[in-house]
């Protein structure tokens, strides 16, 4: 086997590594994101993001709420919008620090 084929197949193995790393770490991100715990951290911080956003004026239920047992949670559309917000507001804080970081750095 002459050592361009070799190159070759540990170029395609890498790769298929590498690609198949790179969807698990979305699948793993996705269903971290998408947690029980994590949605309810994102939630409570898009509620304090939209409280101090209005001054107050806008109020935003806890994401504490017990679910009966044997139903299904039925979240309003004010529940996406806090847990979007908080999302795209702490993605936004540490791509900030980041910037300022490497700024000073």
């Amino acid at each position: 086997m002459p050592v361009d084929e070799i190159g070759e197949v540990a170029v395609n193995l890498v790769a298929a590594a590498v690609r198949h790393g790179g969807g698990l770490v979305v699948d793993l991100t996705v269903d971290h994101v998408f947690s029980r715990h994590t949605a309810r951290f994102f939630h409570g911080i898009g509620r304090r993001v939209i409280a101090v956003a209005t001054f107050g004026r806008v109020r935003i239920a806890s994401s504490l709420r017990v679910v009966p047992k044997g139903r299904s949670a039925r979240p309003a559309r004010s529940d996406w919008l806090a847990l979007w917000i908080g999302i795209v507001s702490w993605v936004v804080l540490f791509a900030g620090i980041g910037l300022t970081a490497t700024h000073f750095l």
